[in-house]
């Protein structure tokens, strides 16, 4: 679930949400691992909404109410069998005390299963497919409830929702441990490389901005938003001290982040910019990279 593009965006966000100054040595080993745990909450937290999805509907059951696309769907009940490994949660969501989001939920969801029933359809996985990625992803009332909860897990949601819908495709109903439930000891690499990143930004900010400057010849940098140019600052830490990436892998993830987290020209400004600075930078000789199919 957490990726390198996921590690990269917790990267920007601690130098987006901090002061350079205000960002200690502890900060720097704790940081990422405390944001990656947090990520996990929310996985946890969106797995027991299914639960409690699939509760909802079984009790309504109970009322001659029929729905069984949800309450019956093996696949809703499958995740009823998950229990995270060992890791240690510090956002639980009581789902019985915020019934009101799923009961937000229900209409639509009544409304799906209606169709699937008139349609004569038996597709209990692709039920539970459309009702996740068009029902339950795309909850407003669910977005500011998560924002609310904790400022990050908007950011972390779009990788939550797309782990538990690539996993659930894979899984075999009978047998819990098909589903791969993370815990942060599968993310170590990840982490170690978010924290060594941030730690080239924070250490060597100045010379950073430095390698920045005249890159950007029709705005001074404090014209430019300030979250493209902790992009362009943490991608240019990127270029110059992590030898084992390639350079147009750098470069296609801080484009692709730009066009996510910032605003629609974000993108091509920042590919315009990158573009410079790796031509710059390689011919002082500062970028070198290292390993099979990597130009040293």
């Amino acid at each position: 679930m957490l990726n390198r593009r996921h590690i990269r965006t917790l990267v920007i966000q601690s130098v987006y949400s901090n002061s350079i100054e205000s960002i200690d040595s502890k900060s720097l080993k704790t940081y990422i691992s405390d944001s990656s745990s947090t990520s996990l909450d929310l996985l946890y937290c969106m797995i027991d909404l299914i639960k409690e999805i699939n509760l909802h509907f079984n009790n309504l059951e109970s009322k001659k109410f029929s729905c069984p696309f949800i309450s019956k769907n093996p696949y809703f009940f499958f995740f009823n069998k998950l229990n995270p490994k060992s890791f240690k949660r510090n956002n639980i969501i009581n789902w019985d005390l915020n019934l009101n989001y799923v009961i937000d939920l229900q209409e639509n969801l009544i409304l799906l299963n209606k169709k699937y029933i008139d349609s004569n359809s038996e597709d209990n996985l692709g039920f539970f497919i459309d009702a996740y990625s068009n029902i339950i992803a795309q909850s407003n009332l669910l977005h500011d409830f998560f924002e609310d909860q904790n400022i990050n897990w908007v950011n972390d949601l779009p990788y939550v929702n797309s782990f538990i819908l690539n996993n659930i495709e894979k899984v075999d109903i009978q047998n819990a441990d098909s589903f791969n439930l993370p815990s942060l000891f599968d993310y170590q690499d990840e982490i170690k490389f978010g924290q060594e990143l941030l730690n080239h930004v924070v250490k060597e900010y100045d010379s950073l901005k430095d390698h920045l400057s005249g890159r950007t010849p029709n705005w001074e940098s404090d014209r430019i938003a300030r979250i493209d140019y902790i992009i362009l600052i943490t991608s240019t830490a990127e270029l110059l001290y992590f030898p084992s990436i390639p350079t147009k892998v750098t470069l296609n993830e801080y484009i692709e982040i730009a066009k996510e987290f910032s605003s629609p020209s974000s993108g091509k400004f920042v590919n315009g910019v990158i573009d410079n600075i790796v031509k710059d930078l390689t011919n002082k000789g500062l970028i070198v990279k290292k390993g099979r199919g990597l130009i040293s």
